[in-house]
């Protein structure tokens, strides 16, 4: 009885380290999303790095046992599956490479410190896998999954300069227009910022194409906020403001950035909300959809 209860004590301590560390984990790589990067192609290796290392240890060093071993796993997956996949529910396989990773990790590893053949196998096969997945097929997917392309007409809408003064909507008539929606406090706005400037520099030579980054009052932000910010990094893009953001509702757009391409006949033929570093091909496909325009 009293080794029992022992074995019991020691399950339950693993459990609690399990727990923790699947905690930890999350808040790792939510962290980095927040505050690093949201490249899905880093959280993706970061999160099977993170749970292999940590199901090898649970699994040879405590001899954790199934329970433990889905406690490890369950908040980062819980997390993705509830903050995530609603939003790019094409890439629900990260679950699918963490899991893999951990079961390499937990499983494995149970026999002995070195791997057998068949784990070494299962290894580069869910490896290659996971490469594959995160070179090749998360950049499109989330492409395919921000784009939405359409016919409709433009909602009427104003700006401001940052100055106060009104923007010339005149300006604007008769040409292709980007709007982007924007605001100094948002990661993904200001990632996006580079790439519409190397955009506006490889359509210079046509008149007819105006970028223009929009703000408004979203987190504190005021006009002499937003060019303190333009002035301090040195942006070159033309800035407005969108007084209460309600050119940003008139889009139907409810979060940052959100991106509209407008043609010449003042019909919207894109939206996008939502930037994210893993489009490696953001910039040749946006270009390429503007020249056709």
């Amino acid at each position: 009885m009293t080794t029992d209860r022992v074995a019991l004590g020691v399950q339950a301590r693993t459990g609690f380290l399990a727990l923790g560390l699947g905690l930890a984990i999350t808040v790792a790589t939510f962290g980095m999303i927040l505050l690093v990067s949201n490249d899905m192609r880093w959280v993706l290796w970061v999160g099977s790095a993170a749970l292999f290392g940590s199901a090898v240890w649970v699994g040879i060093r405590r001899r954790g046992g199934p329970f433990s071993f889905l406690l490890l796993c369950l908040p980062l997956m819980l997390s993705y599956g509830a903050l995530v996949v609603p939003e790019l529910p094409g890439l629900w396989p990260h679950l699918a490479s963490w899991l893999g990773f951990a079961l390499l990790g937990w499983f494995g590893f149970r026999t002995g410190p070195r791997p057998t053949g068949l784990v070494l196998v299962a290894a580069f096969v869910v490896s290659s896998l996971s490469l594959w997945y995160g070179a090749a097929y998360v950049p499109g997917e989330i492409s395919r999954s921000l784009n939405q392309f359409r016919n409709d007409p433009a909602p009427q809408f104003t700006f401001d300069r940052l100055d106060g003064s009104p923007y010339p909507m005149e300006s604007l008539e008769g040409k292709v227009v980007v709007i982007d929606f924007f605001a100094t406090w948002c990661g993904p706005c200001i990632a996006e910022l580079p790439e519409l400037e190397a955009i506006r520099r490889d359509l210079e030579q046509l008149d007819d194409v105006e970028i223009l980054v929009v703000a408004n009052d979203s987190g504190g932000n005021t006009p002499s906020s937003i060019q303190a910010f333009v002035d301090e990094r040195g942006i070159e893009l033309p800035f407005a403001y969108d007084p209460g953001g309600k050119a940003h509702a008139a889009f139907g757009f409810a979060g940052l950035p959100g991106l509209v391409v407008i043609d010449r006949s003042g019909h919207i033929r894109l939206t996008r909300e939502g930037y994210n570093s893993a489009e490696v091909e953001f910039r040749e496909e946006l270009v390429e959809f503007l020249e056709s325009l």
